[in-house]
C-alpha cells in the first residue's frame, strides 16, 4: 500500500498552492477512500476534496475529462477545481473538487420524497450512460490530459469475460458451490449476444444508493467516479439493481428507471438485460472480495443478489 500520501507538509504545501493562502485551514484523511486517498479540505464556509491516486504512472486525466464533459451535459458533479498529473513531492497524480451538498441516499430512510429523488437520479444517469468512450473496460490512465475517453479492451465481450472463468472457479470452490456456478454457466452461454455491444459509452462503475447526494428531499448530484469505464447501457443499471433493497427497505430500480425512460427509452427486455448485466457484476464482485476483504465476502450483497438474478432470467 502507498503510504507517501499521508505526507502532511507536503499535502499542506499541495493545498495552499492549490487554493491560495486562504484555504489555510483543515486538512483530514477520509476513510471512505477506497480507489483513492481522499482527503477533505475546509476552507471558511467552503469544502473541498482532494484525491491522490496510489498507483505511479497513472493519472487522474480521464475522471478531469469526465467530470467537465458531464458538467457540460447538466449533470451534477463535482468541479474539479485543480489537477496535476504528478505532484513532484507525492509522485503522485492529484485532484481536487468541490463537494456536493447533503448526504448519501443510503444514508436516507424511506420516505415520500424519495421515488422523485431516484427518478431524477434516472435521468442524470441517462445522461452519463450517453457519453462516448472508445473502447470497453478501465478508462486509459496512461496520459497527462485527455482530450477523449478510451478504455482498454476492444469489445464488450473481452471485458465482460475477461476474468469470468476465473472468478466463477474462485467462487464455486469458496461460495457457490458446483450446482450454482453450473447454471450461472448455462445462463450466460443461453445469451451470447447479450456479451455484445455497438458501441462503449460511459459507466460510472461504482453505482448504487452510496454515491447518490440527496440534501431536504432533493437529489444534489453525484460523486465517486473513480470506476469509470466504458461499457454498455446496462452496466451502470445492472450495478445499482446489484444493491437493490441492501441500503433501502424498498427495491429503487422502478423509480430509476421511470427517470432513466425520459430520457433514454428501453426496449421491451430491458429488465432481463439488467439482470443479465446484475449477474455477471455480482461474479466479478464477489470475486474481489474474496481477493481483498475475505472475511466480508460471505456476507457480501452478491450472494442475494445471485440467486434472485438466476431465478428471473431461469423463467
Amino acid at each position: 500500500m502507498y503510504q507517501d500520501a499521508d505526507n502532511p507538509a507536503a499535502l499542506r504545501a499541495l493545498v495552499l498552492r492549490a487554493l491560495g493562502p486562504s484555504a489555510d485551514g483543515g486538512i483530514e484523511r477520509v476513510p471512505e477512500g477506497v480507489s483513492t486517498h481522499v482527503y477533505r479540505i475546509t476552507r471558511g464556509p467552503g469544502t473541498f476534496y482532494l484525491r491522490v491516486l496510489p498507483e505511479a504512472g497513472a493519472t487522474f486525466a480521464p475522471e478531469v475529462l469526465a467530470h467537465t464533459l458531464l458538467r457540460e451535459r447538466g449533470v451534477l458533479a463535482p468541479e474539479v477545481v485543480y489537477y496535476e498529473p504528478c505532484e513532484p513531492r507525492l509522485a503522485r497524480s492529484v485532484m481536487i473538487t468541490t463537494a456536493i451538498p447533503g448526504r448519501p441516499l443510503a444514508d436516507r430512510p424511506l420516505d415520500t420524497a424519495t421515488p422523485g429523488i431516484v427518478a431524477e437520479v434516472g435521468r442524470q444517469l441517462a445522461v452519463l450512460n450517453s457519453v462516448p468512450v472508445a473502447g470497453f473496460g478501465w478508462t486509459r490512465r496512461d496520459c497527462a490530459h485527455a482530450t477523449a475517453l478510451e478504455a482498454e479492451h476492444p469489445t464488450n465481450r473481452a471485458f465482460l469475460t475477461e476474468h469470468l472463468e476465473a472468478d466463477l472457479a474462485a467462487v464455486e470452490t469458496q461460495l457457490l458451490g458446483h450446482h450454482r456456478t453450473a447454471v450461472i454457466r448455462a445462463v450466460i452461454a443461453a445469451h451470447p449476444a447479450w456479451l455484445d455491444a455497438d458501441r462503449a459509452t460511459l459507466a460510472h462503475g461504482d453505482f448504487d444508493t452510496t454515491p447518490i447526494f440527496q440534501h431536504e428531499g432533493r437529489y444534489t448530484g453525484m460523486i465517486d467516479f473513480g470506476e469509470i469505464r466504458g461499457a454498455d447501457r446496462w452496466y451502470d443499471l445492472g450495478h445499482f439493481h446489484m444493491h437493490d433493497g441492501e441500503s433501502q427497505p424498498t427495491p429503487l430500480l422502478e423509480w430509476l428507471l421511470d427517470g432513466y425512460q425520459s430520457v433514454t427509452p428501453l426496449p421491451f427486455d430491458a429488465r432481463r438485460r439488467i439482470t443479465f448485466a446484475s449477474l455477471l457484476i455480482a461474479v466479478r464482485a464477489l470475486t474481489r472480495a474474496l481477493q481483498t476483504r475475505p472475511q466480508l465476502a460471505p456476507h457480501h450483497q452478491a450472494l442475494v443478489s445471485i440467486p434472485r438474478d438466476l431465478a428471473v432470467l431461469l423463467d
